[in-house]
């Protein structure tokens, strides 16, 4: 592949443009480095995910904790899917091993249990 020549111009423009970085289109010396950003933007979003309280399938919730209860204390209903082993426990081992940590510092109350997934 063949270079193309920068021209005069071309040089000056980039020097012109040279205090904006062309990954971010920021100027360099911003007052809000994205690190910042990424953080408050981190921030929000684990404050919204714990105030907000939205639409949910209540089939699809009972699926993974229902079983993950029955893994964690050996008790629970399990669907036909989970007897037959036709469905993976990947997903439902996520809440069995939060509801195993909660057994182990005595926070496996009622409370606790329905609200730390």
């Amino acid at each position: 592949m063949r270079q193309r020549k920068i021209s005069a111009k071309a040089s000056d423009d980039d020097e012109n443009n040279e205090k904006f970085t062309t990954a971010s289109c920021l100027p360099k010396n911003s007052s809000l480095p994205l690190k910042k950003i990424f953080i408050l933007c981190l921030f929000s979003r684990m404050f919204n995910s714990l105030v907000v309280q939205a639409y949910f399938n209540p089939d699809e919730h009972w699926q993974a904790l229902e079983v993950a209860h029955h893994i964690s204390f050996g008790y629970g209903h399990l669907t036909w899917e989970w007897k037959k082993g036709i469905r993976t426990y990947l997903h439902p081992m996520l809440f069995a091993t939060l509801y195993r940590v909660l057994a182990f510092f005595n926070f496996d109350t009622p409370w606790f249990m329905t609200r730390a997934p």
